[in-house]
């Protein structure tokens, strides 16, 4: 009878122990191998799939011809002082030069019907330089005077200017205020040489033009005011003013008041406006 109870298993063969020992080492050397191997590919990166290359024809273009760089100006300063040279008029002689004169100041749209004069800027020269000593010399104004007469008014024995004398100069004083005071300026600047050579022919050499003219104005726009009624005393020769302080005024001044009060206010307003443009 078997003993169910023994503590030690019965002894194995030699075949056996062999057989069970083989078993234990290949069983021992497959797990190593599989641990390496998944140690392998925990260690190895990912590879990284390669794109495919395509060969593709590309048409030949043209070879261009390089373009030629443009130029830039250099870079100018913000600020840049040029020198402006005001290009100096071709003067004629100062014998020959009344009908450049003439052409200048219709070129400018300047009425010149008035102008009478052969030697314009000779007689202007000499025609303002008596004005600033107070004389008026006629034949050098290079302008017609009135044509009507000059006519009085007798009351009560007593002699008066009549009003209608002051008329007659209505048309000379209409011309005179519609020159350009601009252009008259711009034109006394363009002949200043042949200006100066007049005064130099009358005995100012060193004198300026604006000097002269300025001291023509100051004479003129002193004459006195008065009223339309100016008494006059006749002595068989000329009609005098009965007033001695008019009487006694530069002969300039007398011929101012012979205007009379509406013409003599328009050309103090011209000499004036002449004066502001002329004065430095």
């Amino acid at each position: 009878m078997t003993d169910l109870y023994r503590d030690e298993p019965p002894a194995a063969s030699g075949n056996g122990k062999l057989i069970f020992t083989i078993v234990i080492v290949v069983a021992l050397a497959a797990a190593i191998i599989a641990w390496l191997w998944v140690n392998q590919q925990r260690q190895q990166p990912t590879p990284i799939e390669q794109p495919q290359v395509v060969e593709v024809e590309v048409p030949e273009q043209p070879q261009q011809q390089p373009q030629e760089t443009e130029q830039l100006p250099p870079e100018l300063p913000e600020t840049v002082e040029l020198e402006v040279v005001e290009e100096q008029p071709i003067l004629p002689e100062l014998a020959t030069s009344t009908a450049d004169v003439i052409e200048q100041l219709q070129l400018a749209q300047q009425d010149t019907s008035a102008l009478t004069s052969t030697q314009l800027i000779r007689d202007a020269v000499v025609f303002i330089d008596n004005l600033r000593n107070g004389v008026v010399v006629r034949d050098k104004a290079g302008i017609d005077g009135p044509r009507n007469a000059f006519r009085v008014l007798e009351q009560n024995d007593k002699l008066y200017i009549d009003p209608r004398s002051y008329d007659r100069y209505n048309t000379l004083v209409d011309w005179f205020v519609s020159l350009d005071t601009e252009v008259l300026v711009t034109m006394m600047q363009r002949y200043r040489p042949l200006i100066v050579a007049a005064l130099a022919e009358i005995g100012y050499p060193d004198t300026a033009p604006e000097q002269v003219l300025l001291e023509a104005i100051a004479v003129l726009n002193d004459t006195p005011a008065v009223g339309t009624v100016v008494e006059l005393t006749d002595d068989t020769v000329m009609y005098r003013f009965a007033d001695p302080a008019l009487e006694s005024l530069p002969d300039a001044q007398k011929q101012m008041l012979r205007l009379g009060p509406d013409n003599i206010r328009r050309v103090k307003l011209k000499l004036s406006a002449i004066q502001a443009a002329v004065s430095p």
